[in-house]
């Protein structure tokens, strides 16, 4: 089987795919040999800074001396970034190896009306390949919610909850209090949680949750905020000592907020005995990289807000580094975002927008998007072709303007893949 092969198959399993609770993702590890009930894991939810918590505990456990992997989602040019091992992607010939080994599984239990779904089988694959390479720890972040997501089957060294927003209300709850307790499923009895900063409903939500489950809480708080274009400086008291002048390699003073939420977890570790040295922490987070989030490629900046949490973090680095009367907003959006309120906040703050489509069936016409920014006040064009999007803001731009990319990771994804192309950023992985 070759790579694409194997992908080919993985993204086959979606169309009959049928959710059962957790009962489908414990009947396939279990045909497994249950591979995860090996593995110390940390385990990340949140509607906000999850891959950014979890690429600052891997590269922190890394600089330590630790073996990781690390799973994630979604990917945003190739599948293979879901599973890495060592922070690098997992390599073809093993992601195909792996599904030769797991599919025949999917298919045996297909024959028994259980219908996996592909987050199900993607989850068993990162579980089986983390097992395989006898990894230390492994990091995992939860696809959607926490309580009922494939992931929830593991029982963790430490849990982590980044901060909640408004996301997937559809599936979790209308409320901030509703989604809370659907990401507070995934705190374990006994199990040390970290908490991001939260609303008050929502960490009142959280906080009862851990008491009910005698959960150590760890939430350290960032003081001393410094920001710059490229990034963030704080200090922050991990118990008994206080780290001065920590670096985020990550752009965006939330990279602060997200920080203190995987220190928690670091700090938790420690607890329990694990050796993270203090340097190795900042090593780690001056070193982290997370592709997709406040990006640059020369004058243009990739960033995945997809929701208005995300669309607040973005508009205040926006407010401190992007003046608006240079900045073109290329961005695409789907149907059951919150696309209005992410227009508000967007249109008072670049000089025009060019509006495309996310490669994703669930994409929202780039007519109907501009029009939305024209009533706003904003001029907008329509230029559904992604590549054509990105020449057309160019040409708006300038040589002295700075080109936002922002919206749908489907969107972020395709345009990193268009620059990738580019003699400039050939090398950028």
């Amino acid at each position: 089987m070759t790579e694409q092969e194997a992908i080919a198959k993985i993204h086959s399993v979606y169309p009959s795919g049928k959710k059962n609770g957790l009962a489908n993702m414990r009947a396939l590890m279990q045909r497994l040999g249950n591979p995860q009930d090996s593995l110390a894991m940390i385990h990340v939810a949140g509607t906000n800074g999850k891959g950014s918590c979890c690429a600052m505990i891997e590269r922190t456990l890394r600089e330590a001396g630790y073996t990781t992997g690390m799973y994630t989602s979604p990917y945003i040019e190739v599948y293979n970034e879901r599973i890495r091992l060592g922070g690098v992607p997992i390599a073809g010939d093993q992601l195909a190896a792996l599904v030769e080994r797991v599919f025949p599984h999917v298919e045996a239990l297909a024959a028994q009306g259980v219908q996996i779904t592909e987050f199900e089988l993607g989850t068993a694959l990162a579980f089986a390949a983390f097992a395989e390479a006898k990894v230390d720890y492994a990091i995992i972040e939860v696809g959607l919610g926490g309580r009922l997501d494939p992931t929830n089957i593991i029982t963790p060294k430490v849990c982590v909850i980044t901060e909640v927003g408004m996301d997937h209300m559809d599936y979790l709850g209308s409320t901030i209090g509703e989604i809370a307790l659907e990401k507070a499923g995934i705190m374990k009895p006994g199990i040390p949680v970290s908490l991001g900063p939260q609303r008050h409903d929502a960490l009142d939500v959280l906080m009862a949750a851990a008491r009910g489950r005698g959960c150590p809480v760890y939430d350290p708080d960032a003081e001393n905020v410094a920001e710059t274009a490229d990034q963030v400086t704080f200090d922050v008291r991990l118990h008994e000592q206080t780290i001065r002048g920590l670096t985020v390699s990550l752009r965006g003073r939330h990279q602060a907020e997200n920080a203190c939420a995987a220190l928690g977890a670091i700090s938790a570790l420690r607890k329990q005995g694990v050796q993270i040295p203090l340097e190795a922490v900042r090593r780690g987070m001056a070193a982290v990289r997370w592709p997709g989030r406040l990006e640059a490629f020369g004058r243009i900046m990739l960033d995945g807000a997809h929701n208005d949490p995300g669309v607040r973090a973005l508009c205040a680095y926006c407010d401190a580094w992007l003046p608006k009367e240079k900045t073109v907003l290329v961005t695409g959006m789907l149907e059951d975002k919150e696309t209005r309120r992410m227009c508000e906040r967007l249109a008072s703050r670049v000089r025009r927008v060019v509006c495309t489509v996310p490669p994703n069936p669930r994409a929202m016409a780039a007519e109907k998007l501009a029009a939305c920014f024209e009533e706003l006040g904003c001029r907008a064009v329509a230029v559904p072709d992604a590549e054509e999007a990105l020449a057309r803001a160019r040409s708006i731009a300038g040589n002295d303007g700075r080109i936002l990319v922002a919206g749908s990771l489907y969107l972020i994804g395709e345009m990193r893949t268009l620059l990738r192309r580019e003699k400039e950023f050939a090398d950028v992985i």
